[in-house]
């Protein structure tokens, strides 16, 4: 569909509106928008509690490493954002943990009666290995115990019983029969008899009543059925080793100090990237700090590396000499020896005897 020349003058005038945040005080919140945790980055974004304890930490270390470079100064303020991120992430591994051993026994019988629910569910898709591990556990045992009471007192339910089609496949699974043989198993003769088809009926199954009463006679066999499942589940239930159970849920406070979740991975790793990141920085200023300190003591050295300056700096008391003595003095011998020009004046003046 094409745009009118009217919307699309409004579009530019909306969008020449929405430009973003001009001040610094808006520049400094926009920044917060994908603010998460703090623990990870460069450090342009601090939480709020952990920008007075950086300033802190920097003022403090500044006091005590007493930073002599602008480099130095740099790392020193990267070391204190390093050193709150390491006491954060370890302060909050150490919180979680805590209260992962606080509810460790209840996360254990919640995890348990969640497995169950999760067996129950899934019985119809794995009838038959569900259905031995729900009854492997107490749990387990429970939820099908629910579920048949659940059946029975739609059966007895006052004035008017319920069984229907849903029930039957319900009652069948939990005896492991696959819906689709529900029909033509026992309990579905039964069931159909209660809603007054007697066809999966045999003759001694109260032939002589009249069909009314073979209906509340197929309904008390399919509810003394249901007693049956009931009482063998307790039973069964009292044969399992409560005692390792119990075991397993007194050591839950011990293996819930071992978190392996995706949150606690993620502030280990970030307490020791913060670590590294911190003795990396100290590192580089104590390099950055000795390598000043050199140049420093190299300027001095250079102001007196000439021979006059030499001179003056061994005699310092004595006026400058504006012709300094020859550095590589002649030995005495060789200057004993007339210059060419002078030889011819010492003859004269008969210094030499001819010959």
């Amino acid at each position: 569909m094409p745009v009118s020349e009217a919307r699309l003058s409004a579009n530019r005038r909306n969008s020449a509106r929405s430009t973003g945040p001009k001040t610094t005080e808006g520049k400094a919140r926009s920044r917060q928008n994908g603010f998460k945790h703090g623990l990870s980055g460069a450090g342009v974004v601090v939480a709020p509690d952990d920008q007075d304890e950086v300033e802190t930490r920097a003022e403090e270390l500044t006091s005590d490493l007493k930073p002599q470079s602008p480099l130095g100064k740099i790392l020193v303020r990267r070391m204190a954002l390093l050193s709150v991120r390491m006491d954060r992430s370890a302060t909050q591994e150490t919180a979680a943990l805590a209260r992962r051993v606080r509810h460790a026994v209840e996360e254990f019988d919640a995890e348990r009666a969640f497995e169950a629910e999760q067996l129950f569910e899934g019985l119809r898709d794995n009838l038959r290995a569900n259905h031995r591990k729900l009854r492997n556990s107490p749990e387990g045992i429970d939820r099908l115990v629910d579920a048949w009471r659940e059946l029975r007192d739609d059966l007895t339910r006052s004035p008017k019983p319920v069984w229907t089609g849903v029930h039957l496949k319900a009652a069948a699974v939990l005896v492991g029969i696959p819906e689709s043989e529900a029909q033509a198993s026992r309990i579905g003769g039964l069931s159909r008899a209660v809603w007054g088809n007697f066809d999966g009926l045999t003759a001694d199954d109260a032939g002589t009543l009249d069909d009314q009463a073979r209906k509340g006679w197929a309904r008390d066999r399919v509810l003394e059925r249901i007693d049956a499942e009931l009482a063998a589940l307790e039973a069964h239930r009292a044969t399992l080793d409560l005692e390792m159970i119990e075991l397993d849920r007194l050591e839950a406070p011990d293996r819930a100090l071992f978190d392996s979740s995706k949150e606690a991975t993620l502030a280990r790793r970030y307490e020791a990237d913060a670590s590294r990141g911190f003795f990396k920085a100290l590192k580089e200023f104590r390099e950055a700090e000795a390598e000043a300190a050199e140049r420093t003591e190299a300027a001095p050295a250079a102001e007196t590396s000439s021979p006059l300056a030499s001179s003056c700096a061994r005699n310092p008391g004595r006026p400058r000499d504006p012709f300094p003595t020859d550095p590589y003095p002649l030995p005495d011998h060789d200057r004993a020896i007339p210059a060419p020009e002078n030889r011819r004046v010492a003859l004269d003046r008969g210094a030499f005897s001819p010959g």
